[in-house]
């Protein structure tokens, strides 16, 4: 593969794969000729940093009407970053966009434009929503905005890519390193690619019911955001499906209910205290009782640890922070059986057997 340093020089990289993270203008994605079917879903929109006299009523403000929206998000000592659409001044992405642009359009969607002034960034963007058929091809993957992009709204974007690097970063490691086989890769494909659609749809739904011009759908939407907004257990799983945090691979039919699912930041006996804290060394987690002695054959892959209190099953946690196995009280050729699936064999010469979903 070319390359081209940052004193200007080119020269050859060669590698046994390739991450194309590189944006959706993706360079990779374009040299290997890859699809990226999907459609323009919003045009014209505005972006812009200012300083505010007063602030919006909430931290977050968002306001929508007949003649567009407009989305506030606080930097801190006054800045804000403001996303405006003006549904009747639609103009290309290289339009230039002024600060009367942006108070003209927070005036019309919110009655005052908040004292608005000293500008430090104006610009102009379109959004698609497109996504490649295959997260892979050969030894070339996409990731992040490269593989898949989509409207701002719900904010989604990045955590998602971060998402995508996460699962796929370890799993090369492990081909890497010698001790999983290549097909553990396809099940980077496999798992995200569904993420990502999911996204698409969600976002697509998002930016239906915010750019609504009809007054009968803006009250509906209204309508139906106050009773969510009443219902807990539903505004949570939103939340949780919004931020990636509710998000589950599938499983083997049979296994614990708690495979493929996140994990959260369970409280550990001994230190590290905490299991994120764990998770950084970049290995699987092996939380349970008693563990320790049957996984030290592969030490070297998995860290072991004790839950600071309460019966919880034995979870074998990815470092993706993902349940890949768990079982209630198993026996030490059960745990064994696992750390084998998952993290191959051990010994000489030992490669490392079959890891999946």
């Amino acid at each position: 593969m070319d390359v081209c340093h940052p004193d200007g020089t080119t020269g050859v990289l060669r590698a046994r794969h390739v991450v194309g993270a590189d944006g959706a203008g993706s360079n990779v994605r374009q040299s290997l000729g890859m699809p990226f079917p999907g459609r323009s879903a919003i045009s014209s929109v505005m972006l812009a940093d200012v300083l505010l006299d007063r602030a919006p009523d909430e931290i977050f403000n968002f306001s929508s009407n007949d003649q567009g929206f407009t989305f506030f998000a606080p930097f801190g000592e006054g800045w804000y970053r403001i996303i405006g659409w003006d549904r009747h001044r639609q103009l290309p992405d290289d339009a230039p966009v002024t600060l009367e642009d942006v108070r003209d359009i927070t005036e019309r969607t919110i009655g005052d434009d908040l004292g608005m002034h000293d500008a430090r960034w104006l610009s102009r963007f379109h959004s698609d929503e497109r996504q490649v058929p295959r997260y892979r091809q050969g030894r070339v993957f996409l990731a992040g905005d490269a593989a898949h992009i989509h409207s701002p709204a719900g904010g989604m974007g990045m955590n998602t890519g971060m998402q995508d690097a996460a699962n796929l970063g370890w799993k090369l490691a492990a081909v890497l390193k010698g001790w999983a086989g290549d097909a553990l890769l396809d099940s980077y494909h496999a798992e995200r690619h569904p993420v990502g659609r999911t996204v698409l749809h969600v976002s697509h739904a998002l930016l239906s019911a915010v750019t609504a011009g009809s007054a009968l759908v803006r009250a509906l939407r209204a309508a139906l955001a106050t009773v969510v907004h009443g219902l807990v257990v539903v505004e949570a799983q939103a939340s949780r499906g919004i931020s990636g945090i509710g998000i589950a691979y599938r499983a083997p039919r049979g296994s614990h209910p708690l495979a493929g699912r996140r994990i959260p930041d369970l409280r550990l006996s001994e230190k590290p205290a905490r299991l994120y804290e764990a998770l950084r060394e970049g290995k699987f987690v092996l939380v349970g009782r008693d563990v320790a002695a049957v996984a030290a054959p592969w030490a070297e892959r998995v860290v072991t640890a004790s839950p600071a209190a309460g019966l919880r099953p034995t979870v074998l946690v990815r470092p993706d922070g993902y349940a890949a196995w768990a079982a209630e009280d198993p026996d030490p050729e059960d745990v064994r059986g696992a750390l084998t699936r998952w993290l191959g064999t051990v010994g000489r010469g030992g490669r490392g057997g079959r890891q999946g979903v």
